[in-house]
C-alpha cells in the first residue's frame, strides 16, 4: 500500500493510524467485490466483516491481513486485539476471511445475526466453534431484541463516552439473506457513521427488506440522519434508493465494490454483479452533500457488464476507483480528512 492522497481537507501526509486527538477513524479495507471496515478508536478497534473476492487466489486475503498487520504495528498498545468483529451477514462475501482474522488476532468478541444459512455460513459457523473452544463471547442478534433506538450494551459497545455504537436491525429469518444484515450506527460527538451491511428494498417473500424497515423504524426519529454512509450491498440497484439517502443525508458516502476487471473465476464479480451501478452512483452523487476537492476519474456500471466512465465530483468514494479510504472524525465530531490509496 502507498502513502495516501488526501481527498478531503487534509494538507499532509498522514500514516495507517489514528492522529493525535482522533477519535476515530474508519477503514474501508479494499478486499474486492466483499467487505471489511475497521473502527478504530483510541481504546480498541472493532472489524465489520472480514470478506474477499473469489479471485482464485490469496489475494484479497493477503492484503487485508497485511493492512492489519501494520494497523496493529502503529496501535502497539492494543496487543493485536479486536474488541469485536461483527458480521453483518453470512454472504462469503462477507465471511471469506473471518478465520485468518479469528487465528492471527486477539478477538474478544464475535457478534452475527446467529443463522447458520447462506453462501457464507461454513467460515461462520467455524468462527462461531473458535470462538466457543476459545472462551470467545459470542452474540447472535435476533430482531426480537431489538428496540426503538436500536440495540447495545457492554459487548456491541465495550468503551465509556463516545463512541456510541449501537446495532438497528437483528436476525429476521429473511429468505434473502441480504435482508437479515445487521445494520450498525456509530456515533462520535454527534457525528454518525451507518452500515446497512447488504440490506435491500425490493421484495422478499419471508420478510419486509431490510430498508423500508429501518425507514419505518427510525425516520421520524432521525436516528439513521448519519454524516457518513456506508452505501449498501456495494451501491447494487437495489441496495440504496432516494428514500433512504434523504433519510441519511450524507455528507459522504463510501461503497466496497470490486473493479470491473476482475471478470473471472466464476461469475461472482462486479462485473457481473453491475457494481457500483449507475443508477445507485447517480443517488449518491446527487444526496452525497460534500465535495471533493477535485473531481476522480471513475466509473459506473450501467447494467450488468456494462462499464461507463465517469467523473465524480462529490464526496462519493469507492474502493473500486479509490482503492482502501479512512474517514477520520476528530473528538469534536468533525470530519478531518478523508484519505485514499488511488
Amino acid at each position: 500500500m502507498g502513502p495516501f492522497k488526501l481527498a478531503l481537507l487534509a494538507v499532509t501526509f498522514a500514516t495507517c493510524c489514528a492522529p493525535a486527538g482522533a477519535q476515530m477513524k474508519v477503514h474501508y479495507i479494499n478486499v474486492g467485490q466483499a467487505s471489511a471496515a475497521l473502527l478504530e478508536f483510541p481504546m480498541g478497534a472493532i472489524l465489520i466483516d472480514a470478506g474477499g473476492e473469489d479471485t482464485g487466489d490469496t489475494t484479497d486475503r493477503d492484503h487485508l491481513i497485511e493492512y492489519l498487520d501494520r494497523f496493529f504495528a502503529q496501535r502497539t498498545e492494543l496487543n493485536r486485539t479486536l474488541t469485536s468483529v461483527i458480521i453483518s451477514h453470512p454472504h462469503i462475501d462477507h465471511t471469506r476471511n473471518l478465520m485468518d482474522v479469528m487465528q492471527r488476532y486477539t478477538v474478544k468478541a464475535l457478534i452475527d445475526g446467529g443463522d447458520d444459512r447462506g453462501s457464507g455460513r461454513l467460515p461462520l459457523i467455524a468462527g462461531r466453534q473458535f470462538a466457543r473452544s476459545r472462551g470467545i463471547k459470542h452474540m447472535a442478534i435476533r430482531e426480537g431484541r431489538i428496540g426503538a433506538k436500536g440495540r447495545t450494551n457492554r459487548t456491541i459497545d465495550p468503551f465509556p463516552g463516545d463512541p456510541d455504537i449501537r446495532i438497528l436491525s437483528g436476525f429476521r429469518r429473511c429468505q434473502d439473506k441480504n435482508n437479515d444484515s445487521l445494520a450498525v450506527l456509530v456515533t462520535v460527538a454527534q457525528t454518525r457513521v451507518l452500515f446497512t451491511g447488504d440490506g435491500e428494498f425490493d421484495e422478499d417473500d419471508f420478510c419486509e427488506p431490510l430498508i423500508p424497515t429501518l425507514l419505518r423504524r427510525y425516520r421520524s426519529t432521525r436516528l439513521l440522519d448519519a454524516d457518513v454512509y456506508s452505501v449498501g450491498h456495494h451501491a447494487s440497484l437495489n441496495g440504496t434508493n432516494r428514500d433512504l439517502l434523504e433519510a441519511v443525508t450524507p455528507k459522504i458516502s463510501i461503497i466496497s465494490a470490486g473493479h470491473h476487471s476482475r471478470r473471472e473465476p466464476g461469475d461472482f464479480h462486479a462485473f457481473q454483479f453491475g457494481h457500483p451501478r449507475k443508477a445507485a452512483v447517480d443517488l449518491l452523487e446527487e444526496l452525497t452533500s460534500d465535495r471533493r476537492p477535485q473531481p476522480k476519474a471513475a466509473y459506473s456500471m450501467a447494467r450488468v457488464a456494462q462499464v461507463e466512465n465517469r467523473a465524480i465530483e462529490k464526496a462519493v468514494y469507492c474502493t473500486c476507483w479509490d482503492g482502501d479510504v479512512v474517514v477520520s472524525v476528530s473528538a469534536q465530531g468533525v470530519i478531518e480528512r478523508v484519505e485514499t490509496t488511488e
